[in-house]
């Protein structure tokens, strides 16, 4: 699913996220994240970029397997693709979790 939202991220001194916070829940990174890169959608900007501009094509993404840290009512635990945008912000691409779906397009 995609959600696409901002999310505080705590990085490890190596660089890899530990801990996020997703709409006011802090969420703990259980296993070794994967680091991977994604294609920017170029193809989909309406301007060109300038010639010798250097346009940025890729984006650095994390898998991440997490759980809650805090109490919730439902706790929920699931596979998540977290992105850092060029300001160095950190944003929640996606969520992988059947539940997830359910509770957020109920």
């Amino acid at each position: 699913m995609v959600v696409d939202e901002q999310v505080e991220v705590e990085l490890s001194p190596n660089g890899a996220p530990v801990r996020f916070i997703w709409r006011g829940v802090r969420y703990g990174v259980t296993c070794a994240p994967e680091p991977w890169l994604s294609r920017e959608p170029w193809w989909l900007a309406a301007t060109r970029a300038p010639r010798g501009s250097g346009g940025r094509f890729e984006r650095e993404m994390w898998r991440v397997d997490a759980t809650p840290l805090q109490p919730v009512r439902r706790p929920l635990d699931g596979s998540f693709d977290l992105t850092r945008l060029p300001d160095g912000s950190w944003s929640l691409a996606r969520a992988w979790d059947d539940e997830i779906d359910e509770r957020l397009f109920a």
